[in-house]
């Protein structure tokens, strides 16, 4: 019976000392998990901070795309007015070269002595009247004057 006693207290003693091992296994592993899940909150933390980062440069991009395209909206608005400008001095130039006509034919006219309100044909162009012109001229719409005359003369 001793020996029976003394084989249980062995086996009481083995049984002692594997639930001392498999506590420092549970208490081991525990302090692991704990390391991991401090782990996966740091990873978590970097994966917000670099999806900001992210959704920040994808704004960034866009504000930059919008702004390119503003950029030659406003090269090809600075264009047009170059065109415009340049429009506008050919029929101010036109403009020039019908009030000097319209003068040598209003002189024209004053040394033929006739009407003034009557259309006079000279060298194959149609005169434009001389009293509409002034009419016109009195708008002070040099524009609308260039191109009602632009119009008479064609």
């Amino acid at each position: 019976m001793s020996d029976s006693l003394g084989q249980m207290n062995h086996n009481l003693e083995g049984l002692k000392s594997d639930l001392n091992e498999v506590t420092k296994g549970r208490d081991c592993l525990d302090s692991k998990v704990l390391v991991l899940k401090e782990q996966l909150e740091m990873a978590q933390a970097v994966a917000e901070e670099n999806e900001a980062i992210a959704t920040e440069a994808r704004q960034m991009a866009e504000a930059r795309k919008n702004y390119a395209e503003e950029e030659e909206e406003v090269k090809l608005l600075e264009k047009s007015v170059e065109e415009l400008e340049y429009t506008i001095n050919v029929l101010e130039n036109m403009g020039e070269l019908v009030k000097g006509e319209a003068e040598r034919q209003r002189l024209q006219r004053e040394e033929l002595k006739g009407d003034p309100s009557e259309t006079v044909h000279v060298e194959g162009y149609v005169v434009v009247h001389v009293q509409l012109y002034f009419v016109l001229k009195t708008l002070n719409r040099p524009l609308i004057v260039l191109l009602i005359l632009c119009c008479l003369l064609s």
